[in-house]
């Protein structure tokens, strides 16, 4: 295995002189980058990058900036550990076997025995050296070959043995991935991740039947080409060296010669160790194989503002491969930059591909809140919770049973961010898995789960968002009417081209913990529709500008949600969506749903609500034409970390939680998921299904000096908010 501190080896650039103190450095992959610093002294220190240094020897005192051109000529693929007299010992000392269409076993054989191999041989039937370590089987075929490949791929696996498939699909040669034993990616994952990710997965049928071609599939010299691009990468795998093929496939086209690597990351349905590359979104993003299957920037509906870049990405079926129900596509928003608004989404993707499953190998108890404490299980006690009252327990057709203290339910591990220790907590709060009994005690919390850079990261998002939330009911179950905030220039400036089309109000949202959380409502004039987007940050402003892309981003969705097509698609693909409405032309959708809404069980059913003109006249008193207030004298927090939110949130009396749900995919690509729980604080609902619990909404307001006596829990908001 390459070592952990290689040697780094330079290769493929060019440095050309501009100035005494400026030089040209290009790339093979053609990135140029100019260099200020003196041409001679820079030029003699890219001739020490030979590979008899380490990266501490070359950087050792050089300025900083020199360790961000290792960087970027590590990253485009010309900076690598050197092969020596290592990779030679290893390529002498392994055995290649070969086996699959004698139209490519043949030359493949014949690129191989140049190349320093110990030895290089026919696969005669399944016979296997003695030595696996030592061996690699480079299986290559002229068809699809799902059947042969993944019978040698287990084969090689019982037996330890590396292996290295290549077939031609879509008149493609398709190599890799490079498959260690019981590490890193195999071709069952190739299968997986290829029909999760597929338009129409009766393709992947169809491939799995081919049979092998009668004829020679390639002409000599389109042959030649592709056994030494697999020759290349195999040697680079056995000898230490970075090759597209250790993270995925190399998709070979052999009439334009062009090669395209697809990443291929582990489906984490089987416990193993896979190797972390780093912070890799790339990893992440492949039409064929990737968690998230499509890109795609929405353009900016008519009166619209021009300036929100919103980035839609799709996300792989994984119902097809592992019975995990996950989410299919996902948001990012950025007011300037595309870029910006994709790494959001992507992130967005990464939360609820995480949040949506739990991996078998993770430990799940069961018992009750009393059997778990008898036993000495840290546990969190479900009194300590908000979720339903007893009035709602009471009645009929409730969904839910009291989650008491003797009930018996399923228990994740989670980590207390308060007391540094763990705690173990109802599985129901962040996922669906099944209870002993068969009781079902909530639906998983929708506030809290996030994804992040780190574990840290994923933890701030997701408390900001609990934080975010709570403030949020306690506001709408108790319809205070508050000042507004006058929009700012900086900020009126982002939306001025829409003011013809549509208002927009800012409201501050008071809470206890004195943390900015901006509420942005958004009115279609023409349509008569409203959406709110909301947002917690450092800062009043910040908070405010997130908040108005939210709420922008959710008049796309209200236009989804009025296209009568586009309706009936998104049903048939998300089973949960049945609990929208059939289309109405006439967008009554107030007379769709009951008088209580206690059929608005879903999130997407209150924005159809809000499609009906005279929803938004409803709650226009505590959400429109409103008062003024000043910015000044707004919260303000100065950084956003963990910490602060935390200190914000423990003085307050009340714990931070996080369960840690990352995917070994994921965590393979250097992104981290996480469900943040605050127990005692209310998390964002559907109307029918309201949080009622100890009464937090009702003495919240009383609190905050909202009321002098809470209200009764038969006289809180249940009107449909206007967000998903």
């Amino acid at each position: 295995m390459p070592s952990a501190d290689p040697r780094l080896q330079l290769t493929g650039v060019e440095l050309h002189d501009l100035e005494p103190e400026l030089c040209l450095l290009i790339t093979p992959n053609g990135g140029q980058y100019s260099i200020t610093a003196p041409v001679g002294e820079f030029r003699d220190w890219l001739g020490r990058c030979d590979g008899t240094r380490t990266r501490a020897e070359l950087l050792a005192g050089m300025s900083p900036d020199h360790a961000e051109v290792l960087d970027v000529l590590e990253a485009d693929g010309c900076l690598h550990p050197a092969t020596g007299d290592d990779g030679v010992r290893r390529l002498a000392a392994t055995t290649v076997l070969v086996t699959g269409a004698p139209e490519l076993t043949g030359p493949l054989v014949a690129a191989l025995e140049t190349t320093g191999y110990g030895a290089v041989h026919l696969l005669a039937g399944t016979d296997v050296p003695v030595a696996p370590a030592d061996t690699v089987l480079v299986a290559a075929y002229s068809h699809p070959a799902y059947r042969e490949l993944t019978a040698l791929d287990a084969l090689c696996a019982g037996h330890g043995v590396r292996f290295f498939p290549f077939r031609v699909e879509r008149g493609h040669g398709i190599a890799g991935p490079a498959v260690e034993p019981g590490s890193g990616p195999d071709f069952a994952d190739v299968l997986a991740r290829r029909r999760s990710a597929a338009l129409d997965p009766r393709v992947l049928d169809a491939f799995a039947a081919a049979e092998a071609p009668s004829q020679p599939r390639f002409r000599p010299g389109d042959t030649r080409w592709l056994v030494t691009a697999v020759a290349v990468q195999l040697e680079r795998w056995i000898a230490g060296e970075p090759a597209e093929t250790t993270t995925g496939e190399l998709e070979l086209d052999p009439v334009r010669l062009t090669a395209l690597p697809r990443p291929v990351l582990p489906v984490p349905d089987r416990p193993r160790p896979v190797r972390e590359q780093g912070l890799r979104p790339d990893l992440l993003v492949d039409d064929r194989t990737g968690v998230v299957t499509a890109v795609h920037e929405l353009p900016a509906a008519p009166g619209m503002p021009a300036r929100l870049k919103v980035c839609a990405v799709d996300v792989a079926d994984m119902r097809r491969v592992a019975g995990w129900p996950n989410d299919r596509q996902a948001f990012g928003t950025s007011w300037h930059d595309f870029e910006l608004a994709r790494e959001s989404a992507i992130g967005e993707a990464v939360e609820r591909y995480c949040g949506s499953w739990l991996p078998p190998e993770r430990e799940v108890r069961h018992g009750s809140y009393e059997r778990l404490r008898r036993d000495g299980v840290p546990a969190l006690d479900p009194r300590r919770l908000n979720l339903y009252s007893a009035r709602q327990y009471a009645t009929p057709g409730f969904p839910f049973t009291p989650l008491t203290t003797d009930a018996e339910c399923a228990w994740v591990e989670a980590f207390s961010h308060t007391t540094k220790e763990p705690v173990w907590v109802p599985a129901s709060l962040v996922s669906q898995a099944p209870e002993p009994t068969g009781a079902r005690f909530t639906d998983p919390l929708i506030a809290g789960l996030a994804g992040g850079t780190s574990a840290e990261h994923a933890v701030t998002s997701g408390l900001e968002e609990v934080l975010e939330r709570d403030t949020t009911m306690v506001w709408w179950a108790n319809t205070p009417r508050l000042g507004a905030l006058p929009v700012p220039p900086e900020v009126r400036a982002l939306v001025a081209d829409t003011t013809e089309t549509y208002d927009v109000t800012l409201i501050p949202l008071d809470n206890e913990f004195a943390v900015p959380v901006v509420a942005a409502a958004v009115f279609d004039r023409a349509r008569r529709w409203l959406s709110i987007g909301f947002a917690t940050r450092p800062d009043a402003l910040e908070a405010a500008k997130k908040a108005l892309a939210e709420g922008f981003t959710l008049q796309h969705t209200c236009l989804a949600l009025d296209d009568e097509r586009e309706l009936a698609a998104m049903r048939d693909d998300l089973p949960h969506l049945g609990n929208l409405k059939p289309y109405r032309a006439d967008r009554r959708y107030l007379d769709s749903y009951r008088p209580d809404f206690g059929d608005v069980v879903d999130l997407l059913c209150q924005q159809q609500v809000h499609l009906d003109p005279r929803a938004a006249a409803h709650v226009a008193p505590w959400v429109r034409d409103l008062p003024e207030r000043s910015w000044d004298g707004l919260p303000a927090l100065g950084e956003r970390t963990l910490k602060t939110y935390q200190e914000r949130v423990e003085a307050r009396g009340f714990e931070v939680l996080s369960v840690d749900l990352t995917t070994r995919d994921v965590a393979a690509a250097g992104f981290h998921a996480a469900h943040t729980l605050v127990p005692g604080l209310v998390a964002n609902f559907p109307a029918g299904l309201p949080y009622w619990g100890d009464g937090r909404v009702r003495r919240a307001a009383v609190d905050l000096g909202w009321r002098a006596h809470p209200l009764p829990e038969e006289r809180l908001n249940t009107f449909p908010l206007p967000h998903a």
